[in-house]
């Protein structure tokens, strides 16, 4: 297993190599994102979780640079096309340059080469981060046009919230969940059963899109807890899928929104959801694995410091 905590992307330390001695490509890639997750936000971890610590046990630590090319104050849009991209882009920007012009991402290169693709976050299917590695608008808030190109992005298995955007639709009168059953997707609708959400239990000849919450998915604070679960479900399901390989990415969206509110409880309590999937990561992907773990922050956000 080759194992990294960075604050970067893969981009950076394919292009900027940490050893000098060659080292195996990886099979398979994990990139887990903590939305505006800055050192205090991690020091906050750090100091209710027992040691040691998921970071603690990674073996490499490098750092980027996450502004925009038009600002200095990044958004989660144009550091997601950064991190899925490796390009600059405008704020609020998904998947495209500086000059609004399609760029490939890192996902769509995955399956391009044959290797299986998922996501896995506690906000919307369509929010900024996850729509960074598969669609290309102008704006982050084209929820439903984004939801369009995730109905036609072929990834393999995505979880997450925002059902509504594929029903109940301003834009046009489609049902994008029968388009993804059409598109040989099990579909697991906002309300089903628990037994339902068992993703390994799926025919591995279906793609998987399992959705979490019609809207956002709710707080730490009020009892979401899917995200070790969900992380691990998409793990086996992906393997069994997979032959050459998979890329995953996973993001503890909402520590960004609870730093954007200045809620200590809710951000402690996504920061420990956060280290919960990740020792469930690091648990799961044995040395022979041959798995790139990649650990980031697309930003940093709320202003929080430790006295």
């Amino acid at each position: 297993m080759v194992v990294g905590y960075f604050i970067s992307c893969w981009l950076f330390l394919c292009l900027h190599p940490v050893h000098s001695a060659p080292q195996p490509k990886p099979t398979n890639i994990i990139l887990v994102i903590g939305d505006g997750m800055g050192l205090a936000h991690i020091a906050i971890a750090e100091y209710l979780h027992k040691p040691p610590s998921p970071l603690q046990r990674m073996d490499v630590i490098g750092l980027q640079k996450t502004h925009s090319s038009s600002h200095l104050e990044t958004d989660s849009g144009a550091s997601g096309t950064a991190i899925s991209c490796g390009v600059k882009t405008f704020n609020a920007a998904i998947g495209v340059d500086k000059d609004s012009i399609p760029v490939k991402t890192i996902m769509e290169m995955a399956r391009d080469a044959g290797l299986k693709t998922g996501f896995v976050v506690t906000s919307s299917v369509t929010h900024a981060t996850p729509a960074a590695f598969y669609a290309h608008v102008g704006s982050r808030g084209s929820y439903e046009d984004i939801a369009k190109q995730l109905s036609y992005s072929e990834i393999d298995v995505f979880v997450g919230g925002g059902q509504k955007y594929f029903t109940d639709r301003y834009s046009d009168s489609k049902n994008l969940l029968k388009s993804l059953e059409q598109s040989n997707y099990e579909v697991i609708r906002f309300g089903d059963a628990p037994s339902k959400f068992k993703l390994n239990k799926i025919d591995k000849e279906k793609k998987i899109a399992c959705f979490t919450a019609y809207e956002d998915p709710r707080r730490a604070t009020e009892g979401r807890n899917y995200l070790p679960s969900m992380v691990s479900e998409t793990i086996d399901a992906l393997q069994k899928r997979s032959e050459k390989g998979f890329f995953l990415m996973v993001e503890g969206s909402q520590v960004d929104w609870a730093a954007h509110a200045n809620d200590q409880e809710w951000l402690a309590l996504e920061m420990q959801d956060t280290y919960d999937m990740l020792e469930v990561i690091l648990d799961k992907v044995d040395s022979t694995s041959n798995t790139l773990i990649i650990v980031t922050a697309d930003h940093e956000c709320g202003y929080i410091s430790i006295q």
